[in-house]
């Protein structure tokens, strides 16, 4: 055979390096990632042979460092230039990632970075976690992805308790063209009070003009508060004495309300592992938006029940959570009106955190305890004081509210199932007939299957017994 003499050519100096050893002998060094053609020829100049080198990283020590750390997974790793391709089957998400994790890792991705000492002929090497993450494509199929259902639960009890005790006095005499009126009127009645809303706890108002109507002089009588006035229903006893220029009025106020909420929302909802799901029961109302141009438009905010979550099943049937929760309700109270268009405002019980818990467990995600005490005591100056009969100088209001609420979740691992074992709320349902609507008042029939007793069978002697 020809001895291969000293010529010999490498396409691309920077993937490949050709050591000649002897007359007979070339070490090809691989210098880094990339393909190159060597030619090698003889002494006359013809062309001995021709190689086609493709330069890759050895994969298969990734590859059995994968499969041996994440157990029960079947991964398998090629090399396309410098970008790791994994390929194969995981168990569960988790592992996928922790997978790609790995191979960022192993891949090292250089670039050169122009600076002063470049124009040198140095060239600094830099590394880009960037550029890592996208030199891993992960096609990792998951096996069998389960299905996550959350139920959240959202508990929430409002008490409250309202006292109110008082007299309001009133009194004008007239003398001549000269009138002097004096008024004792508690000044912050319950509607006013801060943190009550819209609940109808009324106060009482006494107007002049009513005064002058009550009637003849000498006569006794209960004054009756006229539209768009407060009304203190049976809680309250308004009365006058009037006999010409001098007269006297009374408002007797006196309440006690105790009041209590109860709400209660446990939306449920399911999804893949790794993906999200949205859900909202309720609605949307409508706000008017101003834009730059001075145009009104509408735009519209979501009310009501609501649950967002992506579920992730971990090893060993452990579920880490991503959840935002939300019950939330329309309410005057804070509503603000412009031109004219009344714009209400939300009650809102929302949570947001990333929790981890076994399929099946329960935990209290957030909660709140809150307890409000409010007083006011309103009276005429120095007369509120005086024994016994400062009581008829002032009024007392006494406001206290508590809150209780407590937000648990609790995932399941589950599995479709066949149509007939899940229920609808109405199944079996139907509508009562006219006689049973207009004489028994019922809105639907009595509805479900009865279930017979089974039929014993008799076992031992039996009979009379005669002695």
């Amino acid at each position: 055979s020809q001895s291969i003499r000293r010529r010999t050519l490498v396409s691309n100096p920077q993937v490949m390096d050709a050591v000649v050893l002897s007359s007979n002998r070339v070490f090809l060094l691989a210098r880094r990632i990339g393909e190159a053609n060597a030619f090698f020829f003889g002494a006359d100049g013809e062309q001995l042979a021709t190689f086609e080198l493709y330069v890759e990283r050895e994969t298969g020590g990734l590859e059995d460092l994968l499969n041996r750390i994440i157990q029960g997974s079947r991964i398998k790793v090629e090399m396309l230039n410098q970008t790791v391709i994994l390929t194969g089957s995981v168990r569960n998400p988790a592992d996928s990632t922790r997978a790609s994790n790995i191979a960022k890792q192993f891949v090292t991705v250089e670039y050169d970075t122009k600076t002063a000492q470049a124009a040198e002929g140095a060239a600094i090497k830099n590394f880009s976690k960037d550029l890592a993450d996208e030199a891993v494509i992960n096609l990792l199929q998951v096996e069998g992805e389960e299905q996550v259902m959350l139920r959240v639960t959202v508990a929430e009890i409002q008490r409250s308790v309202m006292k109110q005790m008082g007299i309001n006095l009133g009194a004008t005499i007239n003398a001549g063209n000269f009138s002097t009126t004096l008024l004792t009127e508690n000044a912050l009645p319950l509607t006013a009070a801060a943190g009550l809303g819209t609940l109808p706890i009324p106060g009482i108002n006494l107007k002049s003009d009513d005064k002058q109507a009550c009637g003849v002089a000498g006569a006794m009588c209960i004054y009756n508060q006229g539209p768009g006035e407060d009304s203190f229903g049976n809680s309250g006893l308004n009365g006058g004495f009037s006999n010409g220029n001098q007269s006297v009025s009374h408002a007797i106020r006196a309440l006690e309300r105790d009041g209590l909420i109860r709400t209660l929302a446990e939306p449920n909802l399911t999804a893949i592992s790794g993906e999200t799901a949205k859900f909202l029961a309720g609605g949307e109302y409508p706000v008017p938006v101003v834009d730059n141009t001075g145009q009104l438009s509408v735009t519209y905010k979501e009310f009501g029940v609501g649950v967002a979550f992506t579920p992730i099943v971990m090893s060993e049937g452990r579920i880490s959570l991503k959840i935002e929760t939300e019950v939330s309700e329309l309410t005057n109270n804070g509503a603000v009106t412009l031109s004219a268009i009344s714009i209400p405002a939300l009650k809102k019980r929302a949570a947001k955190s990333t929790i981890e818990l076994p399929s099946g467990g329960s935990l209290a995600m957030a909660g709140l305890l809150s307890n409000d005490v409010r007083q006011n005591i309103d009276g005429f100056p120095g007369l509120k004081d005086l024994p016994v009969l400062g009581t008829l100088f002032r009024s007392r209001d006494f406001i206290k509210q508590e809150t209780e609420l407590v937000v648990i979740v609790t995932p399941y691992l589950v599995q479709p199932t066949a149509r007939k074992n899940l229920a609808k709320p109405i199944d079996g349902l139907a509508n009562a007939s006219d006689r049973k609507a207009n004489l028994l008042g019922h809105l639907n029939a009595i509805y479900g299957r009865s279930s017979e007793a089974p039929v014993g069978d008799l076992k031992g002697d039996y009979g009379f017994i005669v002695e």
